[in-house]
Order: C-alpha cells, then structure tokens, then sequence
C-alpha cells in the first residue's frame, strides 16, 4: 500500500461557515434565481436536486456573501453531521445553510473531487466522527475541520482517482433524473385526472354540487379519518439502529439503516415532528421512527400517496411543529369510483416498477463504487500519475 504525504485541510484551503436565514423569512418552493441549500438537501451521494429551496430577492441580498461555487466541498456541521459533496455547476451560487460549512479557496495542488471522496471514506469520516463534540447536539466546529489530516499525491493521480469515482457518480445521476422524470410522469397523471379532472371518459359525467365544490357524479367527499389511521412511530435512537437492510424513516426521510422492520412495505411515511406533513413512500419492508406516522387504509396506499401531499396539515405546537392527528382526520378528500381509481394506480405502479429497476442500478453502482473508494484513496489500486 502507497503512504502519500498528508496535509491539514487548514493548510490547503479556508473554511467557512454558512448563513442562518434572515429573521422572518423562510424558504419557498417557487422557483427563484436565488437557492438556499440545506442539510436536509444533503444525501450519502450528494444533493438531492428535488429538495432545494429557493429565497426571496430581499433574503438573497443580506445573505448573498455566503454562497458557494462548483470548486468548494460543502460538509455538514450539525444535524447529520459529515455528509461531504460537492454542488453541481448549474447549483454554483447557491447559498449555504448555518449548519453546513464549506472547504473554499482550495489550492491548485489539491482536487477538489479528491479532497471530497477522500472526507467520504471510513478514516475521513472517523477523523469527522472525532472532532465533533456534543451529545445531545453534537456539533463539528469549524477550526476543527481545519485539523482533518488529508493524503495528497500527485495531481494528476488526484485526477484520476476523482474520474474513476465521478463516473459511477454520474451514471447514477443518470438513473436519478429518469426516476424523478417518472415520477413527474406519475404527480401529472394525478393532477390531470383527481384535480382537474380531465379522466378517461370524464365527458359523459356531469359535475354535481359537493364541500369541496363541482365535482364529478359518482365520486364521494368523506373524511381523512374516514378512509385511513396515521399510526405512531416507534423510538429507535442512532447508536441502536444496526445498520442492517431495512431503511430508517422520520420526518427528513431515510435517516439509517436497521435489521428489523416496524411496517412491511410497500408504504406510506408521514412526517409528525420536525419536518411536518412530509411525505415518503417506500417499496420495501421499514421501520418508523416516533418523528413520523405509517399509514394503513383499505384504499390503495399508492393513490393516498398522491393525496396527502395536497392536504393542509396544521402545526399543533409552535414550538416544536408537530402533525395533530385530530385536526388531520377532519380534512375532506375527494374519492374517485372504485374502476377509475384501480386504473390510476396500474399506471402509477407502472412508473413505480421503472424506477424501482432504476434504483436498485444505484444502489448496484453505489456498492461498487464504495468498495473501490477506499482502494483507491489508500493507493491499494495502482494508478499511473
């Protein structure tokens, strides 16, 4: 095994912190020139594009001195902390949330792509694991990270070892933005058939008087409560996850990895504290942390799915916004006839069979990339400079 010679990140570059939204302003999902990414928009791959949120022109200008570009290695600091990437060029000038910071200013004898698969291996991430302090709010400083001891050889191996990794990197975008193509494909279908009502045959149904206004003849309104139970979660703390196959779901999402599911899937994830109203779906059996909700219904999960997205979840804590079932099972939805709801969802498992069969390619590619990191980062896998 080749022993390249280390530098401290505070040696090679500077690292700066990024900037808490101004007092009273929040992120929108309508689309401006101005993105604020988050940790929440942070994954074990990179940014989650579908994610990110944008600022108002007011919010960008107090805040427009913390942005980053495509050259700096963005870490998260609190939260889940050490998820490393880098953004993508078309995401260069987006501002960085408090609880990440970026590794900017880097010099032109380090690569960035480098610096950041090296921070995603197991000894970059037991130096992260071992400079954060904190228990209840763990948290990575950062003249910490300044500390990181970081292997540098050669460029152009540096170069040649980040080509090799962003290749699996980029077919795996690839099979990424085809899954969210379907997807899109699936919410459209949605919106067009059971809010525009624009279905198959819709001509020959006449619209009748309903709470929810003019809706089609021989479609019911009832009561959230009336068709499905938001069931608690169960307190499963990070040091007691296993690390097995079963996914991890709260609020955020995935947040780990066991190897005992709660649910068996598939199923529906909604968000109770934090992250309230949020919506997953998992194909595969999982486990429900006490932060969210599973949903069981004698309708077709997959068509609640689309749903519950559209409903008007309310807070009941302003201090910590919590998912009140109460106030959840008196919202009305709209119930399309038994034959049009069981064509919708053929269709909509069509596009989810796809992007199953995309998404276990990724996790095919992510496998194989992870046991090649770390080989080629040691220098266990000879490269020629």
């Amino acid at each position: 095994m080749i022993t390249w010679p280390t530098n401290r990140i505070g040696d090679i570059a500077e690292v700066k912190g990024g900037k808490r939204l101004p007092a009273g302003k929040l992120v929108q999902d309508e689309p401006t020139p101005y993105r604020y990414i988050r940790v929440t928009d942070f994954t074990p791959d990179g940014l989650d594009r579908a994610k990110v949120k944008y600022l108002d022109e007011e919010s960008q200008f107090k805040i427009t001195r913390y942005i980053i570009t495509d050259r700096d290695v963005y870490i998260s600091i609190a939260g889940t902390i050490g998820l490393v990437g880098i953004v993508p060029p078309d995401f260069s000038g987006a501002n960085l949330t408090e609880n990440a910071a970026k590794i900017c200013e880097i010099q032109s004898k380090v690569e960035p792509q480098f610096l950041m698969y090296y921070l995603r291996t197991k000894h970059g991430q037991a130096q992260v694991a071992s400079l954060t302090v904190g228990t209840s709010q763990p948290k990575l400083a950062l003249f910490r990270i300044k500390d990181i001891e970081v292997p540098c050889p050669a460029l152009p191996v540096q170069r040649r070892i980040a080509d090799i990794l962003s290749a699996y990197e980029e077919f795996m975008d690839n099979s990424q933005r085809r899954i969210w193509i379907l997807e899109a494909m699936a919410r459209a279908l949605y919106r067009e058939w059971f809010v525009h009502f624009r279905f198959p045959g819709h001509e020959k149904h006449p619209r009748v008087a309903s709470p929810l206004g003019d809706i089609p003849q021989g479609w019911e309104v009832k009561k959230l409560g009336e068709v499905l139970e938001f069931n608690y979660g169960k307190a499963l703390k990070q040091e007691d996850r296993s690390g097995g196959d079963v996914p991890v779901f709260g609020s955020s999402g995935i947040v780990g990895q066991h190897d005992t599911a709660l649910v068996k899937g598939p199923g529906i994830i909604v968000g109770r504290k934090g992250n309230v109203g949020s919506v997953f779906w998992c194909v595969e059996d999982f486990f429900v942390i006490d932060t969210a909700y599973f949903v069981t219904s004698s309708l077709p999960l997959r068509f609640l799915f689309y749903v519950l997205p559209t409903l008007n979840f309310l807070n009941s804590d302003a201090a910590v916004p919590g998912l009140s079932r109460n106030q959840a099972y008196t919202l009305e939805v709209l119930l399309p006839p038994v034959a049009l709801l069981k064509k919708f969802c053929d269709l909509a498992d069509t596009f989810e069979r796809q992007a199953s069969t995309l998404q276990r390619q990724i996790q095919n590619l992510r496998r194989t990339r992870d046991l090649l990191l770390p080989r080629l980062l040691s220098g266990q896998v000879a490269l020629e400079a």
